[in-house]
Parts: structure tokens; sequence; C-alpha cells
């Protein structure tokens, strides 16, 4: 549920419809400029009181193109006032944004379906890819933040994935990375949501984003682990 390489103003708000279209069930969609970092070239966009979104729920119209071009209509209107921009200071406004979204290019992801972006963990797991492709734990947190995507702190070790196996998840990725070269430490940001269908069993999560260094979380991780000698 997501599209990429999108570099046009029209093409993003063409794609953007078509997803919703196709996604009822999801809320919130999220928008990433490609050479940002750390949350600053985010921005969210929360369809769930949008009334043609409403009506499109509960009439359960059949997706023509017809429709698909009518909410596109629509979604282009409240673009410019609907639109959450994470970073404000950096993009004053939707036009901004989208400036510099089509300038270096940009993705649009769904947020979990009926999900809010405030019920939703965040925990890391950081791990260290050996120059022999051995794996190693080095710790986990969860993230919280000041606003939107925006990272305040964290805590350690993570409690969000309770039951997960989190040596099995570096070992998955990192064992990808290495046979494309990749060595070093590596950070892969999750989320965490709940299973609407079965709300007492193990949160759902997925993989959201990978930094290939060693981050001030991970830097962390080591500082503690010295304190408490192990």
């Amino acid at each position: 549920m997501s599209a990429y390489d999108i570099y046009e103003k029209r093409e993003f708000e063409q794609a953007l419809s078509r997803l919703i279209a196709n996604n009822l069930d999801v809320n919130v969609w999220i928008f990433k400029i490609d050479d940002e970092f750390g949350g600053r070239g985010h921005a969210s966009l929360d369809v769930e009181q949008v009334r043609t979104v409403v009506e499109l729920r509960r009439k359960k119209v059949e997706m023509t193109e017809a429709v698909i071009l009518r909410l596109g209509e629509v979604i282009t209107k409240i673009l410019p006032r609907k639109a959450k921009i994470a970073q404000p200071t950096l993009y004053r406004n939707w036009d901004g944004y989208m400036a510099e979204f089509c300038k270096c290019g940009g993705v649009i992801e769904a947020a979990p379906p009926l999900c809010s972006l405030n019920s939703l963990d965040s925990p890391t797991v950081s791990f260290l890819i050996e120059p022999d492709g051995k794996i190693e734990l080095v710790g986990s947190f969860d993230r919280f933040s000041g606003a939107e995507f925006v990272n305040a702190g964290c805590f350690s070790p993570q409690t969000s994935l309770p039951s997960i196996d989190l040596l099995r998840i570096c070992e998955s990725v990192g064992s990808v990375l290495y046979s494309k070269g990749a060595m070093g430490y590596v950070s892969v940001d999750l989320i965490a949501f709940k299973n609407i269908e079965n709300p007492s069993s193990h949160p759902f999560f997925w993989a959201i984003d990978i930094s290939l260094e060693m981050t001030d979380q991970t830097a962390i991780c080591f500082f503690f682990d010295m304190l408490m000698e192990g």
C-alpha cells in the first residue's frame, strides 16, 4: 500500500487518490521526502473524517474510474488545509512542502488500517553485522515523539513487542544487507499495533525505516551496558 519515485504534483495527487480508493480501511496516509531524515520530510493526511471517504465506506461503492476521479478532486482540494507537515518551520505551507517533495522525489505510505497515529508504538532494534557476516544484537528501545514523526527520546529495552525474537529480526534483515555488501551498525525502526480482530493477541509490527550507522540511541545502549557492567 504505497507509491514511490514520485516527482510531479499531479502524479502525487493521482497516486494518493487511487491508494485511498483501493484501501478505504486506511485512515492515515504518510508522505516522505526521499532526501530527508529524522522525520524532517514527513507529512500526513487523515481521511477518517473526509465526507467523501465516509460515504464511500458506508455505501461500499464500486471503485470505477469516475469514482476515483471524483475522489481525486476532493483530495486535491483538501490537501492544503488538511495535510499535517511534521516540520512546519522547514515547510511553512503545503505548496512549499510539495515543491521540495517533487524536487527530491518521495513516497506515499499507508499507516496500519483503522489505526490512529497516536495508537502506534515505535520500537527500534539495533545490531552489528561483522565482516564475516555474523549478526550480533546490540539492543532495543521504544521511541516516543514530542510531535508526530519527531523523535523526542527513548525507553530501553523495548516493551512494545513483548514476545518477539529480536535476534531473528536482526538476522533476517542483516543477512540481506550483508549479501549486498553492507557491514557495521544497523538500526531498524518498527511500528507495533494491536490486532483489531483479536486485541488480546500479540501486536502486529511493520518495519518502516533503516539506518546504516551507529545512531545516538545505539551508542546509548553501549553506555548503559557499561554502566550495568553487562
